[in-house]
């Protein structure tokens, strides 16, 4: 029997999607693995058409953290037949149940949307329990650094304030765009309040309560980023930096000088959309840190209201924020080790990454980028090339290198 299955397992590929959906044949990782190897090379009608050879009339398992990802796998059924079950789960939750299942051996997913750099690194990659695929149709259209393990889409936080010149009082004769500039350099929102434009109280999501949060700050003491703090430190100081016996570099400084100003102003919040409604309909100047894409959520009119208009991203203003304006990091598409219908999996990655399921789920909305050049974003956005340049980029592998010595040091400031 044992060599009845190594047969199976390496054999042709249209052998290795039986082997997967025979009655009670339990998912095996060898022949996961072989059905992604399979899948690199063909296109996606090729891979489509062993999708349905492959599913039959079952069902696709989905764990997705993305509200809209439903949207993208609505379209996909229309458009395959293929049906697809969605299992929406927030991040703690998604990680704790793949883990506790997949480190068991037990089935529960064929294809994953999932973000968090730390946790995707130690707890799926680091143990082999995701894998990536890359789809020969976008293979050369997408940045290498988006490959291995395939990221899908994008998101950003940025730092963004209020533009008018609303006092409390004032709504009936304030206006929007009376302050500009507000944030030019990132070390305005560092250092103490006798430095020059500082800005104290920036609203901030704790990162003990954010993965995403404690993620952005990581990357600030990587070797890149030092760098570039060093440089909008002298640009902002008149000085260059030399190295602190109480920082173990430049990022720490900064981290620990950001995260007293943002607790000694009570400035911490607990969701982003709520935070950016507040700094909408509040004073005049007011600074918050959250996703770009909780602008939607803005949706009065008038100052002194939760009105979009009334905010201004800092780093679309002249040359961009000194140092960075903001954090970009991606929902990357991943096939357990033990999908029952790897084939479909990789067909249902390919249409996220399309122009058709990008578009259902993603499109139109500011905030969201596909890694796939070839599809458009949102009317009064910028490319992702653009937040690129101009955002702190999330690396897994680098975040959980230094993720437990960072997240005790970010804690401290939150007691």
């Amino acid at each position: 029997m044992k060599h009845v299955r190594k047969i199976l397992m390496f054999a042709s590929s249209t052998l290795v999607a039986l082997t997967l959906t025979s009655c009670g044949e339990k998912p095996n990782s060898d022949a996961v693995k072989a059905a992604i190897e399979d899948s690199e090379g063909l296109t996606y009608s090729e891979i489509l058409e062993k999708a349905k050879a492959e599913i039959g009339e079952n069902q696709l398992e989905v764990y997705g953290n993305s509200s809209n990802f439903s949207l993208a796998l609505a379209k996909f059924t229309e458009d395959t037949g293929i049906q697809v079950h969605n299992n929406k789960l927030g991040d703690a939750a998604m990680y704790e149940k793949l883990t506790y299942t997949i480190g068991n051996g037990k089935y529960v997913a064929d294809m994953t949307l999932i973000q968090d750099g730390n946790k995707l690194q130690t707890q799926m990659l680091n143990p082999g329990y995701l894998y990536s695929y890359t789809p020969k149709d976008y293979k050369d259209k997408l940045s290498p650094e988006d490959l291995n393990p395939t990221g899908a889409i994008y998101l950003n936080k940025a730092f963004m304030y209020n533009n008018t010149n609303f006092d409390g009082t004032n709504a009936s004769s304030a206006v929007k765009g009376a302050v500009t500039n507000q944030l030019t350099n990132v070390w305005q929102l560092a250092g103490t309040a006798e430095d020059a434009n500082h800005i104290d109280g920036c609203s901030f999501k704790p990162g003990s309560q954010e993965n995403v949060n404690l993620n952005f700050l990581a990357m600030l003491t990587s070797p890149e980023w030092c760098a570039k703090l060093k440089t909008a430190y002298k640009d902002f100081y008149g000085t260059d930096y030399v190295e602190e016996q109480d920082f173990a570099n430049i990022g720490y400084k900064w981290i620990g000088e950001f995260l007293t100003n943002v607790k000694t102003n009570n400035s911490w919040h607990s969701s982003d959309g709520t935070a950016v409604k507040d700094i909408a309909a509040g004073l005049s100047g007011n600074m918050v840190y959250a996703n770009y894409n909780k602008l939607k959520d803005c949706t009065e009119t008038g100052v002194g209201k939760s009105d979009k208009d009334n905010i201004t991203v800092a780093d679309y203003e002249g040359t961009g924020v000194d140092g960075f304006g903001g954090f970009l990091f991606k929902m990357f598409t991943l096939v357990p080790k033990n999908a029952k219908y790897p084939y479909t999996a990789c067909a249902l990655i390919n249409y996220v990454l399309s122009t058709e399921g990008y578009g259902a789920a993603w499109g139109g909305y500011v905030g969201y980028y596909s890694t796939n050049p070839d599809n458009a974003i949102a009317e009064g956005d910028k490319a992702l090339s653009w937040w690129k340049k101009n955002c702190v980029i999330e690396d897994p592998k680098y975040v959980s290198s230094v993720y437990l010595d960072v997240y005790d040091y970010v804690t401290s400031f939150e007691s």
